[in-house]
């Protein structure tokens, strides 16, 4: 009996102590609870207090402020410095948005809806009519402006938009502060076609902008993709969902510059983003032939340079240092005449043997420390996972009345993502190994993680991205159907070629401006500027010495 006592009592206790626990947790919990309404209902009265108002309404109800609408509505947050929303970028790029665009000296915007001026509207027209006496006729004419106010207004949908461009323009995709990007050029004309309104015009983060790629300065895209939340212009004018993409699409382009150009426009889901929901992606860069030259070819090419050459390849330098040798020291003559000596080189077929060996070892999962800048062998960002890297046939490109036809070697590598310079730096390495410059253990030791190796980058003219691949997005669709009545929720991102089946639309104009846009302009930038010559130049003349040189060597020596 004692111990059943004991028993009693001890669990009798235990039950005291788990109560007061609780006890004390929901004290603590509505102590905590007190105080954020304690807080929350000072932060009300405040805003009542900026805002001349009491904190109740007229019927006794407490007052609601949002005060994320007052922060932009008020013009408080200006226009990122990077966009043509900015008066800067309007003067520095003389831009003129006219009309009810124009943006004020104090950076703020007129940002009325139209919505908002048709109330406007209906309010001036009461007006007058109450002024003639016809109180009744005002009223009704209110209310039928309030009506159309509910009707006409435009949804938003979120959008996936399929962009082609030549990057020779601008400083690169990305907006950066005072700079001409590709970003506000797009953003530019959206607003202008009326996709974004005046109120987001210029606050990427307001109409959630992502893009599945940031290309460098110069170079161009053929199947770059956006996301953003449009507005649906043709919603009140157009009933097939799929038309009004399309009229969207003309509309936008007559926006843009003839450089830049919207090819498809999707519904996607809310939660869709072109950076995250992107799977891989493709680059294709367009190699001439004459980089395939042995180095003594090469140096023979450039014989009447009158730089003294030959007392160059004993000094060390960068490949910044020899860029910027032969962009002052090197005349346009001997770049003219190396590049009329050059361009008849045609690649045998051994020597783009060598060039499919060498790009395969870049394939599968590698550190690239050696492929970037400032980055070094523990950083976990420098292993990357390259899925395919090949060569297609070469291609001859017609010439003009002064220039002969040329060939050219396109090169596409896919993979998940790319670091800064990887692919150019690649290239030229796998260009090398073709021509017997550099060999397989070299190459394969340049990717080692106790390798720090010097490799030059070839010139940004030739590259371009070819295409955007989003397979996880399209079979999230596919998995879904079924509750959608065996039909996807919405179009599947099908920018892409495939076998056996009809090519869409977005995919015939993707291969449209390639071929007719971005490929004729890389070979006429060539032909005007020489920048694989002087690439050329740098590589066999300036700094020959000190290509593949290990760093730890140099340090060895010293």
């Amino acid at each position: 009996m004692a111990d059943d006592d004991n028993n009693n009592n001890s669990s009798a206790s235990a039950n005291d102590e788990g109560n007061n626990k609780k006890g004390n947790k929901q004290r603590k919990a509505s102590k905590w609870q007190a105080l954020k309404k304690k807080k929350k209902e000072q932060k009300r009265k405040k805003l009542a207090a900026a805002n001349g108002v009491t904190d109740t309404t007229p019927d006794g109800k407490k007052r609601k402020f949002n005060t994320w609408n007052k922060k932009y509505d008020e013009g408080s947050v200006t226009p990122h410095e990077g966009s043509f929303a900015h008066p800067e970028m309007q003067k520095l790029f003389d831009v003129k948005i006219v009309g009810e665009d124009v943006v004020s000296e104090g950076g703020e915007t007129d940002v009325k809806s139209d919505a908002e001026k048709k109330v406007e509207d209906g309010t001036t027209e009461s007006s007058a009519a109450a002024t003639e006496g016809s109180v009744t006729e005002a009223t009704a004419t209110t209310e039928a402006s309030a009506t159309s106010v509910d009707t006409d207004k435009v949804p938003k949908r979120k959008l996936a938009c399929l962009v082609s461009f030549l990057g020779s323009n601008y400083s690169g995709f990305q907006i950066n502060s005072l700079t001409k990007s590709l970003h506000a050029e797009i953003e530019l004309g959206l607003y202008r076609a009326g996709l974004i309104s005046k109120s987001n015009f210029g606050h990427p983060n307001k109409y959630s902008w992502s893009n599945s790629a940031r290309t460098d300065k110069g170079v161009h895209a053929a199947a770059q993709v956006c996301s953003f939340k449009g507005e649906m212009i043709y919603h009140h004018e157009i009933d097939d969902f799929a038309k009004q993409l399309d009229a969207m699409r003309e509309k936008v382009n007559e926006c843009l510059p003839d450089d830049v150009r919207i090819l498809d426009f999707e519904r996607v889901t809310r939660t869709f983003c072109a950076r995250t929901s992107r799977d891989k992606v493709r680059y294709q860069y367009m190699v001439p032939s004459f980089l395939f030259c042995s180095p003594d070819e090469a140096r023979k090419a450039f014989a009447a340079d009158d730089v003294g050459a030959a007392s160059l390849t004993d000094k060390k330098m960068t490949p910044m240092e020899a860029s910027i040798r032969v962009q002052d020291d090197v005349s346009p003559d001997v770049i003219k005449a190396a590049r009329a000596e050059l361009l008849n080189y045609r690649v045998s077929q051994e020597t783009l043997q060598r060039l499919r060996d060498g790009l395969k070892l870049f394939e599968g999962t590698h550190s690239f420390h050696n492929y970037t800048r400032r980055m070094g062998a523990d950083n976990a960002s420098a292993t990357r996972y390259i899925l395919k890297f090949a060569p297609l046939e070469p291609v001859l490109v017609p010439g003009s009345e002064d220039q002969p036809e040329t060939q050219w070697v396109p090169v596409q590598v896919t993979g998940q993502s790319f670091l800064l310079n990887q692919i150019r730096k690649m290239i030229s390495a796998a260009v090398d190994h073709a021509r017997g410059v550099v060999s397989t253990e070299r190459v394969t030791q340049s990717m080692s993680k106790d390798c720090r190796m010097k490799v030059n980058v070839a010139p940004a003219q030739g590259l371009f991205l070819d295409r955007s691949f989003f397979e996880l997005y399209n079979k999230h669709k596919v998995t879904n159907a079924p509750k959608h009545g065996n039909q996807p929720e919405l179009e599947m991102l099908d920018w892409v070629e495939e076998d056996e089946k009809e090519i869409p639309a977005a995919v015939r104009r993707i291969e449209e401006f390639k071929n007719q846009k971005i490929i004729p302009h890389i070979v006429r930038e060539e032909a005007l500027e020489g920048n694989f010559v002087k690439y050329l130049y740098a590589q066999d003349v300036l700094y020959a010495q000190e290509l593949y040189s290990l760093i730890e060597d140099d340090k060895d020596k010293e």
